[in-house]
């Protein structure tokens, strides 16, 4: 045999090893990886197929391209939500039951067009400050829509100033945390309704954790029962985002964390000359709300606290407006 033909020889053996090796590897073992896209960030458009393929997600990352989600552990849910200076801002859900991880969305049945019976609501009275002229009065819109889940007990929360913005002065803006905290919880508002019966709330002081929240996306982390307020370079026109984790065979939130944007934005007091300034008390009002289990009202809403966009130089997110109020009293009701 020539030397030519026994190198031949010898590479088609090595060639034939090769395949044989590849054909006994075990399917699986190969195709898990392929199957389930790795261990990376998951496109909502492919959790239908990885879960139908018995991927394990939990702990997986979610995105739908802008807003992105660690699933939780089994029986949980998380969600992710905000208020912005101009234009929507879109939440994301995903729960996962154990049989599945799939996206969820607030409870479209609960919520009430603002033009259906105002007058039934007892619409009287109205906010100071209203600033979208062509939608309903804040006390003749009873719109609101929720997530469907509530606090069974008081919400023991922490405040981090270490990434606030330095023009602002730490003691102030913990104050207009916590007043707008019980904005929200007491339901203040000027429509003359009563005190809400939510569960109280425990301001515990300052803390060095940080909210379980990334700025950029932004996205909501891993699943924790601890409640933090603090700031972040928050993407896009954001002025706030809310991150709550929730038990799902109770319904129950079993921990919610906020990030106010510590961009030039947000102010604690507004000035007479006020141009393209939001109140961080009204902004923070409305992240409470989601911590509390309130959707967004979509649009034509926009004197509600709970509109998605918040107008500037206006201190009026501070009280709530009609609907923002049915809402909270139906999670949790009122004093008589």
């Amino acid at each position: 045999m020539t030397t030519s033909h026994r190198l031949l020889a010898v590479v088609a053996s090595l060639g034939i090893a090769g395949l044989l090796a590849s054909t006994t590897e075990p399917v699986s073992a190969r195709t898990v990886q392929d199957r389930c896209l790795g261990s990376g960030a998951v496109r909502v458009s492919a959790l239908p197929s990885l879960d139908a393929a018995g991927c394990a997600l939990a702990g997986r990352v979610v995105t739908d391209g802008r807003v992105s989600l660690v699933v939780p552990p089994e029986g949980m849910s998380v969600s992710g939500e905000g208020v912005s200076r101009s234009g929507a801002a879109p939440g994301l859900s995903i729960a996962n039951t154990g049989g599945s991880v799939r996206v969820v969305h607030p409870t479209a049945s609960s919520a009430i067009s603002a033009t259906s019976a105002a007058a039934a609501a007892g619409a009287a009275g109205d906010r100071r400050g209203e600033v979208v002229s062509a939608d309903p009065p804040a006390c003749a819109d009873p719109a609101f829509n929720l997530e469907g889940n509530t606090w069974a007990s008081s919400l023991r929360y922490h405040v981090n100033v270490s990434r606030m913005p330095k023009r602002l002065h730490a003691k102030t803006v913990i104050s207009r945390i916590r007043t707008g905290n019980g904005n929200m919880r007491k339901g203040r508002n000027t429509c003359h309704k009563p005190r809400l019966k939510t569960p109280a709330s425990h301001y515990l002081g300052r803390t060095r954790a940080k909210p379980n929240i990334h700025p950029k996306g932004p996205s909501c982390g891993k699943a924790n029962t601890t409640n933090v307020v603090g700031f972040g370079n928050l993407s896009g026109d954001l002025l706030g985002w809310t991150c709550y984790w929730i038990y799902l065979s109770s319904r129950r939130i079993a921990g919610a964390d906020i990030m106010l944007d510590n961009g030039k934005y947000l102010v604690t007091k507004l000035s007479s000359s006020c141009r393209d300034r939001w109140d961080l008390e009204g902004a923070v009002t409305h992240e409470w709300g989601h911590a509390y289990g309130l959707a967004h009202t979509g649009s034509g809403h926009g004197n509600l606290t709970m509109q998605h966009e918040l107008a500037p130089c206006s201190t009026y997110a501070r009280t709530l407006g009609l609907g923002d109020w049915l809402g909270m009293n139906q999670m949790y009701g009122h004093r008589k």
